[in-house]
């Protein structure tokens, strides 16, 4: 198991773009299947990263004691290393507007020049000119939400694209430049079989891409699926059938030379999303837009998820322009985290990941208390075969990692 600790003083920047063109049956994020405060909702997000662009400074790491030498010259401003636009569907921006964000972004943040700058594509939002006029923005790499390569598939999640157009996005991503390029893909789907999910596969594998994340469907209590399923209208879920997927899913990823690093990650050799990955590492970022979340190393706070209130907090007249976004203005709420709480979300993010939980860093950061409890709680995990210990890492293999909130649950304090 390699050390990956060096993620936790590289900062991040998330974005969160609501709007969509029609909402997707199975989505549980925060989106609006209109553009009409598109306007509005720009001019406030640009509000919001000039007000926030001290967050970052001095600022705890992960948990870690601010003498630790893993800290050695990250004091002052924190160099931002990954921005990502997530949403939503972010490519419904244009590319000017894009490139707007981005150079408001770095005349408020120390970017680092070789930063990973992402941007989540939907299929349907694609074409050759606005790919490679995207490439001009600072975009490093994309993410294509692809979902399946079957049309049967897509009509199911309510997807707007189809099989051929999903196929043409990939290829002029590829022509446009875009090398570092990652696709989604959705397991356990009803309207699918083991024969069509290793097609699907096979097709991945065809275009040699870097990045796949992989989900299983997931029924979220206010998605228009699960309300479909209740009533009979849609297929139901069958969580064997996406056990079988994720076992063909695992072998042959690995048959085919990719790392599974998380859950529902896999990559070729150094090409794993730098900015998911340091989610995991407990690293602090900085998240913009409404229902985005923010992490300084000792308390998570969010914004509001309504995009009317978030623009009127941010633009509504006499506002306090040198102060952060208060609760009364329905923006942000925020939770202190506890050494107990820190201690559980490292084992719970850690354990979704290739690395799992590395005991010498948990003694060395978090102290005797912490790290003795873990391994002890861990015993009877390993006996079981729940858990594996590599040297000072405990870890679990690709079957176990779909079970891992259980496991993580028998760890905490």
């Amino acid at each position: 198991m390699q050390d990956f600790s060096y993620f936790c003083v590289m900062a991040g920047i998330y974005i969160h773009i609501p709007f969509c063109k029609s909402k997707c049956g199975y989505c549980g994020f925060y989106s609006l299947p209109s553009l009409k405060l598109k306007d509005r909702f720009l001019e406030a997000l640009k509000t919001e990263i000039v007000m926030r662009k001290d967050y970052l400074q001095h600022e705890p790491h992960c948990g870690i004691d601010p003498q630790s030498p893993a800290l050695e010259g990250s004091h002052g401003p924190t160099t931002i290393n990954t921005v990502y636009f997530g949403g939503g569907t972010p490519s419904l921006l244009g590319t000017d507007e894009i490139e707007g964000l981005m150079q408001v972004i770095k005349a408020h943040y120390p970017v680092a020049e070789n930063a990973e700058i992402t941007l989540e594509a939907n299929p349907d939002t694609l074409s050759p000119d606005y790919l490679q006029a995207l490439r001009e923005t600072g975009i490093n790499r994309l993410s294509i939400g692809i979902q399946s390569f079957f049309d049967n598939d897509l009509k199911y999640l309510s997807r707007r694209h189809d099989s051929a157009h999903a196929r043409l996005s990939i290829e002029w991503a590829l022509q446009a430049g875009f090398n570092n390029l990652s696709i989604d893909l959705i397991y356990g789907l009803p309207t699918s079989n083991a024969e069509q999910w290793n097609r699907n596969l096979d097709i991945f594998f065809e275009y040699d891409l870097p990045h796949l994340s992989a989900y299983a469907l997931t029924l979220e209590p206010n998605a228009i699926l699960t309300k479909q399923i209740e009533q009979r209208k849609a297929l139901p879920v069958n969580e064997d059938d996406a056990l079988r997927d994720y076992e063909i899913l695992c072998q042959r990823a690995k048959e085919n030379g990719y790392l599974h690093y998380e859950i529902s990650n896999f990559c070729r050799c150094g090409m794993h999303s730098k900015h998911n990955a340091s989610y995991w590492f407990g690293t602090p970022y900085l998240g913009l837009g409404p229902s985005a979340h923010s992490f300084d190393g000792a308390s998570r706070q969010w914004n509001v998820s309504n995009v009317e209130d978030y623009c009127d907090a941010l633009l509504s007249p006499g506002r306090n322009s040198g102060a952060s976004p208060t609760v009364g203005k329905a923006l942000k709420e925020k939770e202190l985290l506890s050494p107990e709480q820190q201690y559980d979300e490292y084992v719970m993010l850690r354990l979704r990941t290739h690395w799992g939980i590395d005991l010498k860093w948990l003694k060395r950061e978090m102290g005797e208390r912490f790290s003795n409890y873990c391994q002890q709680q861990a015993l009877p995990l390993i006996a079981q075969g729940r858990l594996t210990q590599t040297r000072e890492f405990l870890h679990l293999t690709d079957r176990q990692m779909l079970f891992a909130d259980g496991v993580a649950e028998e760890l905490f304090w």
